[in-house]
């Protein structure tokens, strides 16, 4: 997803052009359980500190001292890492985590503007869907291992040479499929294996409603890397010093709402306003709307009366519509119930009923 991404985005914003060089590591290929999976990214630095994290501290320390060689030589190199072999013969690491992991790493050059990470970075941040696509192994000059290009969903047909039409088809195909992958193509006679990863703007979230418990709502979707949008009717409520990590901070009445923002490009939405009224003003304008994810505060009765003063409009979003919204933690502080609520949202996001994961691991293995 493309909040994995924030991180990275984050950092190049503060990047000094006279910083030096970094490397970009990148998983390209996972198999079993790993702490993380294909497209996760982080930052090597000359001083080999870390930025990001690809493992719970597994193998960080080993890709600092792998990362030596790409800073002197400027060549992409390939590490494989597997840790399912309960001797660790290997690796010698002592890592125990059942999973292998196959991890690029890629020169970023100053002088260049890190791309590709200024590239990511100006898709995430300006809306745009594409394909990072980048050699990882190649025996074919002109596209060596560690080249990239991003593609928007505008690009395809522009694509620069040397790229051939196969690599161009399959970036297009990883729009739709929307997966991280590796795949192999023969070009002019030689074998290049290419990571196809699609980037997508980071998600963004809209709170209805600014009182006391939108700011820890707020702190908990900026720290999983969401955009995050607040709208209110009173204007006595919209304090920036309140709301400083914001993206936007908006007055906005009810019938102001879909004519002030483009409703369908929010991911999730909570209303609460804590007034039956105002949630229902907003809702009916909202009831027009594609977002996914649709969140009201207060027990299933009260939600059942905001869908009932819809009328004939409430089969619209009926199955959007999440209330109590969050999942059932035991949720009582405000932080508690923002977690709650941003874990109800994920899970949605990510088709997933919540619950813990060692249940989940007794089933299967049952």
């Amino acid at each position: 997803m493309a909040n994995q991404l924030y991180t990275l985005v984050d950092v190049f914003r503060n990047l000094d052009p006279d910083s030096g060089d970094f490397v970009l590591a990148t998983i390209i290929e996972t198999q079993g359980s790993t702490y993380r999976k294909a497209g996760a990214r982080m930052l090597i630095t000359h001083d080999g500190e870390c930025l990001g994290l690809l493992s719970g501290g597994c193998f960080e320390g080993d890709l600092v001292e792998r990362s030596r060689s790409v800073f002197a030589s400027g060549q992409a190199a390939t590490v494989r890492y597997d840790m399912r072999s309960p001797d660790d013969v290997v690796w010698g690491l002592g890592l125990g985590c059942n999973g292998a992991v196959k991890i690029l790493l890629q020169l970023l050059r100053a002088e260049e503007n890190f791309f590709p990470l200024d590239a990511l970075a100006q898709a995430t941040c300006n809306d745009r869907r594409g394909v990072l696509v980048t050699v990882t192994e190649s025996t074919h000059p002109p596209l060596p291992a560690g080249r990239s290009l991003f593609f928007s969903a505008e690009d395809f047909e522009n694509a620069p040479a040397p790229w051939p039409h196969d690599l161009i088809a399959a970036a297009r195909q990883t729009l739709p499929d929307d997966k991280p992958h590796l795949e192999t193509h023969l070009v002019e006679g030689h074998a290049l294996t290419v990571f196809y990863d699609p980037i997508r703007p980071l998600s963004h979230l809209l709170i209805v409603g600014v009182g006391a418990d939108a700011v820890p709502l707020l702190q908990c979707a900026k720290a999983l890397g969401w955009r995050v949008t607040l709208v209110d009717h009173r204007p006595a409520y919209l304090k920036p010093e309140r709301f400083a990590s914001a993206d936007r901070l908006l007055y906005c009445p009810p019938p102001a709402l879909a004519g002030t923002l483009p409703l369908d490009r929010f991911d999730a939405l909570v209303l609460m306003t804590h007034s039956l009224d105002y949630d229902a003003r907003y809702l009916k304008v909202i009831a027009d709307s594609r977002i996914p994810f649709i969140g009201v505060l207060g027990p299933e009765a009260r939600k059942n009366r905001l869908l009932d003063s819809l009328g004939e409009q409430a089969a619209k979003i009926e199955g959007r519509v999440f209330g109590p919204v969050g999942l059932d933690i035991g949720a009582e502080t405000p932080e508690e119930i923002a977690l709650a609520i941003m874990a109800g949202i994920l899970a949605a996001q990510n088709c997933r009923q919540g619950g813990q994961l060692t249940a989940q691991t007794l089933s299967s293995d049952a």
